[in-house]
């Protein structure tokens, strides 16, 4: 059951993006936090669907201005071990995937 828990805490990027140093679209996924591009959110509460290996977050967030909202998003795993992430929907990739095919290429 761990593993289920566990498997949207990691860093990510946009799909096909470029590999997550200096990638704007770069989130990463914590216990207690999200980090984005200029924007950092304290989790106030993850709610697993069940039967779903997906989960709700809910967010305070903050920029670099020190506004702060409330925001809720859902993150849903895809059979090929991405990530969609909703409202935003974007499909998104661990940052580790995005490097180890960046090698390949060289």
């Amino acid at each position: 059951m761990a593993f289920a828990e566990e498997w949207w805490r990691d860093s990510f990027a946009t799909e096909g993006s470029s590999p997550c140093d200096n990638n704007d679209s770069r989130v990463t996924f914590t216990d207690k936090s999200v980090e984005m591009w200029e924007v950092w959110c304290t989790l106030d509460r993850v709610q697993k669907l069940r039967g779903l290996d997906a989960v709700i977050l809910d967010m305070t967030c903050s920029d670099d201005e020190q506004s702060v909202e409330k925001r809720r998003g859902l993150l849903l795993k895809l059979d090929d071990n991405k990530i969609l992430r909703y409202p935003e929907n974007q499909v998104l990739q661990r940052c580790s995937e995005l490097e180890a095919k960046t090698d390949l290429k060289l």
